[in-house]
């Protein structure tokens, strides 16, 4: 897939767009800073600021390895998060996804579900992939039910595999094959 032109993926209520460095604004780069939303993302362990997002946001539109989307609600078009799909695995066909929704107001709304659901789909369909791989903390259950929702399945767990606020703790892995993906509505 070319990937001259931005992609966008529409639903009723989520619009992801392929995000270009011109997309960083403030807003975005604080949300990698703060501990209550960068909790979960190994990206917390280095500050942040627009170069460095900038430069990460332009490396991600550049390769044809990876997509990154920004989630912006439908209609208003507010950026409240954002999902990567990849790195893309060529040989092996498949690739992991990860996603953040940094807008606090938007969380327990189920966009994140949405927008795994519609990743998922382009992946499959768009992509051809045979199958999509995520890992999230073990205390991070809204992440591990979104991507269940979706049709991901427990593969593993990696007992006392990181670091965190709560001590030490596991990272569980889950996959999805094409056969299991459940579009969210």
């Amino acid at each position: 897939m070319s990937k001259a032109e931005s992609i966008m993926l529409n639903s009723n209520s989520l619009v992801l767009k392929e995000l270009r460095s011109t997309d960083v604004t403030q807003q975005y780069v604080d949300w990698l800073n703060n501990p209550k939303i960068n909790q979960y993302l190994e990206s917390r362990f280095t500050l942040q600021d627009k170069y460095k997002v900038k430069e990460f946001v332009r490396n991600c539109k550049q390769s044809d390895l990876c997509f990154l989307f920004g989630v912006f609600t439908a209609g208003n078009m507010k950026h409240i998060g954002n999902i990567k799909l990849g790195p893309i695995n060529l040989n092996h066909n498949y690739a992991e996804i990860g996603i953040i929704i940094g807008d606090i107001d938007s969380w327990g709304m189920g966009f994140a579900s949405k927008a795994i659901s519609m990743v998922t789909h382009f992946g499959f369909y768009q992509l051809k992939l045979f199958k999509i791989s995520a890992g999230c903390y073990e205390n991070n259950i809204g992440s591990k039910k979104a991507f269940e929702k979706s049709g991901y399945q427990v593969e593993g767990f990696l007992a006392n595999q990181v670091e965190s606020a709560n001590g030490r703790e596991g990272i569980w892995r889950l996959g999805c094959f094409k056969d299991n993906f459940n579009s969210v509505g």
